[in-house]
């Protein structure tokens, strides 16, 4: 789904929308009704469960009085058929009479599936069926009874010998003289359950018999074939065994839910139950509760319907005009209006006081958009300055820093050494002003960008420290570098930044520690395969710092001692780069005793693996130093020609040099180079319009390297170099290592089987030589000696 489209459905459905609101009132006045709705039908739904629990009841109350009325007539029925003579003088000889007058007794009582009759021995006579076919009763309890107590007795439920039914049998002996002369006995069927269960009209209602013991004698209807099972685990048969008589809701055997009405039977010594389901009951409830629902739903949906009606001709209609407005006026059209004619009272007011604020929103931003472009000039302005300014410095220090490095090399006086030191001293805390000023600018315009490489924290450790030990021994101080065994090995990060900040550290620690010593410790804490924290610490035994200044030390021009030197950036520098890599910094301080400066940065363990592919995908042997390049430069001031001719010469390459980015082009054109040395801003036609044309023309010479050297050192400008065609950039002031560097990378990489190629073309009027002759002026350029420069 769109994003704006998902948007606007959230607006319009949302929990403030006005139109959510209005149905909720809507929602929450069928509340009531729908209340009234649910507790009407549970009101039915508990009467249907009442009425249940009374039809089992009943149903209990009726089977059990049926049972006590069919051993009421089974009595009768003996005593009557007791004394008719062919029953009371059978014999097992003659049965015919017998077996004449109790064959019909199965259709004239259909209670009963037989009648029979026995000697006092329990030797059957005659039944229903026929004569007794050596059948004997006398092992069965109730037939014992029967001799015991000589009168009527009932059995246990029973299954018939013949039936193979559950039966009750009623016995009655026939005495003459006080003695047993017969036993004659009927047998009770239990098939009028069915009829019981036919009252229920549930298929899944249950009739059932249990004995004393939880046995089910008899189940209307029996699908499981459950009769004969004892029961006597389950807990609805527990209860009934226990309380005898009873309602209640529980679960069945089965697993069915049911309500179970259930009623002991002292005649014969057994619990009648009847199970009627609740489910139909529940089902025909929720379809009751559903139907009810529906109807109240309609009813809802008619009453919002009308209701959105009113609301949009009313309220609705009129809220979206204003929203368009506004929309309108968000999307730039500041001024717009709302027409209210035909508006409710109540919208015409909001509109009229909408319609005032456009117009306030409309000057407004007339004064906002003079304010940006003032504050957008003033910020063109300060690029251009700064870059102006460091371009302009940076020009001159490049001679004054080289040519005092250079000599500083030839044979001096010591006080001539001292002056020519405290020159490139001098230039190199001027060239850390300007370099202090272009980061804090970018920092906080944003612009600084960082870098994700592998590299050992160890190793830079050991280079900063070496950077600012011979100035460490030149005071006397003891310096030491601690590294724990976690924080050594590759990490990922930017370790030109990690090194700044460590250098401005230690640097100031030097500086404002007179006796004594500096350490710089470096720890590792966390997961060794996740991001961890590392935590650099420089402590010295300097002047301290008070802890009322504490504060300010990472603010901006903040100094401890304007006699030590500095501008006051370094420390706010530094916070700016750590919390850029989302780290934190921090000072602790006594006067007097000494400081301890700490930064900690998350950085992520890399493999060896990976900064061997950063370099090139591991070691590569090592090649001879590139000598005897052929090298075209391209330099307008005649000041940093002779600086970049000396450097180069000195280190064995051949140098043409031309003055404008016009004649470089022409040179390339008419002689072959193995690399071109460009500087940027110069007469005639800059760097980067010779680098374009040069890249256009065709052949090995539109691809030969071209390195830019410029005092423009804003990512602006190095860009500007790479999208003109430029192969690399090369600041000002010239390090003559990394001059030379770049210079053996690129013409490596052109062609690594040419090394010292001898200079083979006569040099052509207008082009400087290695040999610092103007051929066409014939003025001398002079000679020098160019060394490595440390910034």
């Amino acid at each position: 789904m769109p994003s704006g489209l998902l948007s606007r459905l959230n607006r319009a459905v949302g929990p403030r929308s006005l139109r959510v609101r209005l149905m909720g009132v809507v929602l929450a006045s069928l509340a009531l009704p729908l209340a009234g709705v649910v507790y009407f039908f549970d009101q039915q739904l508990d009467q249907r469960l009442n009425t249940a629990r009374e039809l089992a009841r009943h149903l209990t109350e009726d089977g059990v009085e049926r049972q006590r009325d069919l051993i009421g007539e089974a009595r009768n029925l003996l005593g009557v058929l007791s004394l008719v003579p062919a029953i009371r003088d059978a014999t097992p000889d003659n049965t015919d009479a017998c077996v004449a007058t109790l064959a019909p007794m199965p259709r004239q009582h259909r209670w009963t599936t037989g009648v029979w009759v026995t000697d006092a021995n329990g030797n059957l006579i005659c039944d229903t069926t026929g004569p007794g076919a050596g059948i004997s009763l006398r092992e069965r309890a109730y037939f014992q009874k029967a001799l015991d107590t000589k009168s009527f007795v009932l059995s246990d439920f029973v299954i018939g010998k013949r039936s193979a039914k559950p039966l009750i049998l009623a016995v009655q002996p026939i005495l003459e003289n006080g003695e047993i002369q017969r036993v004659m006995g009927v047998a009770i069927d239990l098939a009028w359950l069915t009829d019981l269960v036919k009252v229920t009209k549930q298929d899944d209602a249950r009739i059932i018999v249990l004995d004393r013991n939880g046995s089910l004698i008899a189940r209307q209807p029996d699908p499981e074939g459950w009769v004969g099972r004892s029961l006597a685990e389950f807990p609805h048969i527990q209860r009934m065994l226990t309380e005898r008589n009873g309602v209640f809701d529980g679960s069945s055997a089965d697993g069915r839910s049911r309500i179970w009405a259930f009623q002991h039977s002292t005649e014969t010594d057994t619990t009648f139950a009847v199970g009627m389901p609740t489910e139909p009951i529940f089902a025909e409830a929720r379809r009751d509760l559903m139907r009810g629902l529906v109807l109240l739903g309609i009813a809802g949906l008619l009453s919002v319907a009308a209701l959105w009606a009113l609301l949009h001709a009313s309220v609705l209609s009129w809220m979206k005009i204003l929203s368009q407005a506004a929309t309108r006026i968000g999307a730039g059209e500041v001024g717009a209006v709302v027409e209210t004619r035909g508006a409710p009272e109540e919208i015409r007011l909001v509109a009229t006081a909408f319609n005032d604020m456009s117009g306030r929103l409309k000057s407004r931003e007339l004064e906002l958009r003079a304010a940006m472009e003032e504050a957008r000039a003033g910020s063109r302005a300060k690029e251009e300055f700064l870059a102006t300014m460091s371009h302009e410095i940076r020009t001159p220090m490049n001679g004054v820093i080289g040519f005092a490095e250079m000599l500083l090399e030839t044979p001096l006086t010591i006080e001539q050494r001292r002056y020519a030191s405290q020159v490139r001293e001098a230039g190199r805390s001027l060239l850390t002003v300007i370099n202090d000023v272009l980061d804090l600018s970018k920092l906080e315009a944003g612009k600084l960008d960082l870098v994700c490489v592998p590299f050992r924290i160890d190793d830079l450790a050991d280079r900063c420290q070496a950077m600012v030990r011979l100035t460490a021994e030149q005071k006397g101080l003891e310096l030491n570098t601690t590294v724990s065994a976690a924080a050594r090995g590759y990490v990922l990060g930017d370790p030109d930044r990690v090194r700044q900040i460590l250098l401005n550290l230690l640097g100031n620690a030097v500086k404002f520690t007179d006796r004594g010593s500096v350490r710089l410790t470096i720890k590792a804490m966390g997961d060794e395969a996740g991001a961890r924290r590392y935590t650099f610490t420089v402590s010295d035994t300097g002047i301290g710092v008070p802890e009322s200044r504490q504060r300010e030390l990472f603010q901006r021009f903040t100094q401890l001692e304007r006699g030590r030197g500095g501008t006051g950036l370094g420390l706010a520098i530094c916070r700016r780069l750590v919390e850029l890599m989302d780290g934190e910094i921090g000072v602790e301080s006594r006067p007097g005793v000494g400081s301890t400066f700490w930064f900690s940065l998350p950085l992520q363990p890399a493999s060896a693996a990976a900064a061997d592919e950063r370099e090139g995908g591991g070691a590569h042997p090592q090649e001879p130093t590139s000598r005897g390049a052929r090298i075209l430069l391209a330099e307008d001031l005649a000041m940093n020609r002779d600086l970049a001719i000396t450097m180069l010469t000195k280190a064995g390459h051949h140098v043409e040099a031309v003055q404008d980015g016009a004649a470089a082009l022409a040179a390339v054109q008419e002689h072959p180079y193995d690399i071109v040395l460009m500087d940027v801003q110069m007469p005639v036609m800059d760097g980067l319009e010779a680098t374009r044309r040069i890249r256009a023309l065709p052949g090995a010479t539109g691809r030969i390297p071209i390195l830019a050297l410029s005092a423009g050192v804003l990512a602006v400008e190095v860009e500007r170099c790479r999208q003109a065609g430029m192969d690399d950039h090369l600041a000002k002031p010239l390090e003559k290592s990394k001059l030379l560097a770049a210079i053996d990378r690129w013409r490596l990489d052109r062609t690594r089987d040419d090394f010292a190629r001898p200079l083979t073309t006569p040099p052509v009027p207008g082009v400087i030589t290695d040999l610092g002759t103007d051929q066409g002026s014939g003025e001398r350029i002079g000679a020098g000696v160019g060394t490595d420069m440390v910034e």
